[in-house]
């Protein structure tokens, strides 16, 4: 739904474009997920023969499903918050409880970005991995969780400044990608 007020600028709809193309590579990491557990199991169960390092690979992929969606369900609002209780409050609560809520996620992010990026730095400096059949590096894990987290705190960072600054959301992008949210009318 457009909220009326000032244009957003174009830096921020840059951080809501890196959330979207964030978010599909999260689609395409859970495709690979899928298919290295699906013919993990296969081999396993059939052949007797276990993909080496396929129980890593799926954690790698796990934490870049996770944070690389992250952005793209805050810029739509779609994380969970109690809406009876929200939609009824007025107008004035709903923005205050919305400047708590983008602060408070842009701190928490925040400080899994700054540790996400110092874990993912001595991870990469010590050439950390999983001991197994296959060596299977953790660093690019950490980078991903760093990135992720990055590009989150980012979005809330623009949230917080459009409810404060009144800035216009346009959904027209997202609305396009099939998003329909309850009560919209395409």
């Amino acid at each position: 739904m457009p909220m009326s007020g000032r244009a957003k600028p174009v830096w921020a709809a840059w951080i809501g474009a890196a959330g979207r193309a964030f978010a599909l590579l999260s689609g395409i990491a859970m495709l690979l997920m899928m298919a290295a557990g699906a013919l993990d199991i296969v081999t396993t169960n059939l052949l007797s023969w276990p993909i080496a390092a396929a129980f890593e690979f799926t954690e790698a992929m796990m934490v870049v499903v996770v944070f690389f969606a992250l952005a793209l369900a805050q810029a739509r609002k779609s994380h969970i918050r109690v809406e009876v209780i929200y939609e009824r409050m007025p107008r004035i609560c709903q923005r205050i409880v919305d400047v708590i809520q983008f602060l408070l996620s842009g701190v928490f992010f925040g400080l899994i970005t700054y540790f996400g990026w110092k874990a993912a730095a001595i991870g990469f400096a010590q050439g950390e991995y999983a001991s197994g059949i296959i060596n299977f590096p953790l660093w690019p894990a950490r980078v991903a969780m760093a990135v992720g987290g990055t590009l989150m705190t980012l979005q809330c960072l623009v949230d917080l400044a459009g409810c404060l600054l009144g800035w216009q959301i346009d959904d027209s992008a997202d609305m396009r990608l099939g998003d329909a949210r309850p009560g919209d009318s395409r």
